[in-house]
């Protein structure tokens, strides 16, 4: 997303405070909702002029606060169940590698801000099985050139509109069967064209 397009929905995030979303239109909802998208802004813009000792601290809350205005709209939220009460995700195992390290959630059904936001998204929390620090860093596409370790890795493709992969990815080798990387395609169709697959039905 480009500066100019995040700009534009800022804008239409900062319309909605006037004329809030769903649940949030009275109440205790509707200046939780105001409120936590103002902050949620305010951080994310300071944590995109700081330095990267900062930054991260910034954007950690700014996602909390974005998703305090996400649950104080939530239909399926009902009564007081729209309130959060922790971060609802913690990392453990500091005796460990920093790979190594686990990132555990709170169980479903509890009050934390990770917990409800999935909730409220239809996304399944992992509250039993810690996922390792190496494995989320790798879902992040700034982090796709900085591995953590040498081992294989799994990571995301990324496509939008006009391109597919703008970074080195094991399925473009594949796909097009070449043994150098593919620095950019135009768009997913012309792979599938090129290679005559057609999605499955």
């Amino acid at each position: 997303m480009s500066d100019r397009d995040a700009d534009k929905a800022w804008e239409r995030l900062r319309a909605s405070r006037s004329n809030p979303p769903a649940r949030a239109d009275t109440g205790s909802r509707r200046k939780t909702y105001a409120s936590a998208l103002e902050q949620a802004q305010q951080l994310f813009r300071a944590a995109a002029v700081v330095g990267p000792a900062t930054s991260p601290v910034l954007v950690f809350y700014g996602l909390s606060q974005a998703g305090r205005a996400i649950t104080a709209a939530a239909w399926s939220l009902k009564g007081e169940d729209w309130r959060l009460d922790t971060h609802g995700i913690k990392a453990t195992g500091f005796d460990r590698s920093f790979p190594d390290i686990e990132i555990r959630t709170d169980p479903p059904g509890t009050q934390g801000s990770f917990v409800k936001v999935s909730e409220v998204l239809d996304s399944p929390v992992w509250d039993m099985d810690p996922l390792r620090l190496e494995d989320v860093w790798d879902l992040l596409p700034p982090n796709l050139r900085y591995p953590l370790t040498t081992r294989d890795r799994l990571t995301p493709l990324y496509v939008d509109e006009v391109s597919i992969g703008a970074h080195e990815h094991p399925l473009l080798g594949t796909v097009l069967s070449s043994d150098q990387w593919v620095a950019r395609v135009r768009s997913l169709s012309q792979i599938i064209e090129a290679r005559r697959w057609r999605p499955a039905r």
